[in-house]
């Protein structure tokens, strides 16, 4: 085993967090990890974050504010820019729990360790919200069914989650299609590669809940379901025979509650009217949606509203 902890690089990517990004950068600085290296990816924020960025630079390894493709692409630069052993990617809202870096620069100095994670906790002004605590599944093709798993969460939340180099130079960066499941799709991508990830029961970090996030806006409401459906379809030929058809049949249907749950959502326009012209627009498209009955269910609930 190796004398010396290995060195980890943080990746940070960010747009118009600057009410967030301080204490992100804090939470990773403060813990004074003797080898680390902290990447700042920034898209061209217009608020106060570039003023943050250029105050803490001295901790920084890089940093750079420039348009990007988005997240992913965000994260991508980031990776081909980092020389760590290890490494992990951070929300700019996010935060690292105390020690979380010593705990992992611990459990990396065994080489047979290629990918880890831990418990995330849910926080939001008001106090704990819940965590995501990764729990091994009881089937292959749990990893691909999130809306039907004997556990919550079998993955670590992208902020407690943390990979060898060697992981991110077999497997390529993260899919720059995705705009909300570029993590999970990655870990798929890692589970069905071979990779073993050793679920630490330890806090490791906190994940913030606040209005403007992607996921508080509409990841939950349908975009997360969109990609989660993208990823079980793209991996379901890694499963049995059996597992493959009954996830077919899985997909269908939760495809139409995705479209049901797109109809119902729109941040811009979410009037009665608005909601019903949508879903009965999915339904010329997709005719099926007719003998759905949560579609029937949602198209009578806007016709009763006042």
């Amino acid at each position: 085993m190796p004398d010396s902890a290995p060195k980890i690089s943080v990746i940070v990517p960010s747009l118009n967090q600057g009410e967030f990004i301080e204490s992100t950068l804090r939470s990773v600085i403060d813990q004074n990890y003797p080898d680390l290296e902290l990447i700042v990816m920034d898209g061209g924020s217009k608020d106060r974050t570039c003023e943050v960025l250029a105050r803490l630079a001295p901790h920084l390894a890089f940093w750079e504010s420039a348009e990007d493709r988005g997240q992913s692409h965000a994260i991508n630069k980031g990776l081909a820019r980092a020389t760590g052993d290890v490494w992990c990617y951070l929300n700019s809202d996010d935060l690292l729990a105390p020690g979380s870096l010593a705990r992992i620069g611990e459990l990396f100095r065994d080489p047979a360790v290629d990918w880890a994670g831990g418990i995330t906790v849910i926080f939001d002004e008001h106090g704990e919200r819940g965590t995501v605590t990764p729990q091994e599944p009881k089937s292959q093709k749990e990893i691909l069914t999130p809306w039907s798993r004997s556990v919550e969460h079998v993955f670590p939340c992208s902020n407690v989650c943390f990979m060898r180099r060697s992981v991110y130079e077999r497997l390529g960066g993260f899919d720059e299609s995705y705009g909300y499941s570029m993590d999970m799709e990655f870990y798929t991508r890692a589970h069905f590669a071979g990779c073993r990830l050793h679920r630490i029961p330890e806090v490791l970090g906190r994940w913030r809940w606040h209005p403007a996030s992607k996921t508080v806006k509409d990841g939950s409401a349908y975009r997360f379901l969109e990609e989660e459906l993208r990823i079980a379809a793209a991996y379901a030929t890694r499963l049995s025979p059996a597992d493959r058809t009954e996830i077919g049949r899985e997909i269908v249907r939760h495809r139409k509650s995705f479209l049901v749950r797109r109809a119902l959502h729109s941040p811009s326009e979410n009037s009665r009217l608005a909601r019903l012209r949508r879903l009965i627009s999915e339904a010329i498209f997709h005719p099926s949606l007719v003998c759905f009955r949560p579609w029937l269910s949602a198209v009578k609930r806007q016709v009763l509203a006042s």
